[in-house]
């Protein structure tokens, strides 16, 4: 008795510290995907006569012109869907970083190519839509580094 006690504490104790380096390895902070639900939604709109390689060569033109442009990110193993993210950089943490899921549709008889765009962000004030204003003029408007007044 007194020996399965001891094997079970020790498998226990293995557990307990297998869990504890999972737990440590795995990433903090809010992720993509927490953002990704209604609480976090902002809005939606359609980029009319736009597909993929065309808001990406906008992107390489306002990235020369200003410097800076958000970044695009295809989803693996999806020809038509990916994101786009306020940051250049990959942060640890996107509890202060918009993100825009992208739908590309193919031309059809009955609409020409087009990307459906939906927004979020944790958190939603002035600062956080001048933002957005900013990341959507670098597809919009290429080279136009600054928004332009409302």
């Amino acid at each position: 008795m007194k020996k399965a006690f001891n094997g079970f504490a020790s498998a226990l104790m293995a557990a307990a510290v297998l869990a504890g380096c999972a737990a440590g390895s795995g990433k903090g902070g809010i992720q993509p995907d927490d953002l990704r639900n209604s609480t976090y939604f902002i809005t939606e709109f359609m980029l009319s006569d736009m597909d993929f390689p065309g808001l990406q060569r906008n992107l390489y033109q306002h990235r020369a012109a200003c410097g800076t442009a958000p970044r695009f990110v295809m989803q693996e193993r999806e020809t038509s869907l990916a994101t786009l993210i306020e940051t250049s950089d990959i942060p640890q943490s996107y509890e202060n970083v918009i993100i825009a899921d992208l739908i590309q549709y193919p031309e059809s008889w009955r609409a020409s190519n087009r990307v459906a765009v939906r927004v979020y962000s944790y958190y939603y004030n002035d600062d956080v839509q001048q933002r957005l204003d900013r990341m959507l003029d670098a597809v919009r408007r290429p080279g136009t580094c600054e928004p332009v007044a409302q």
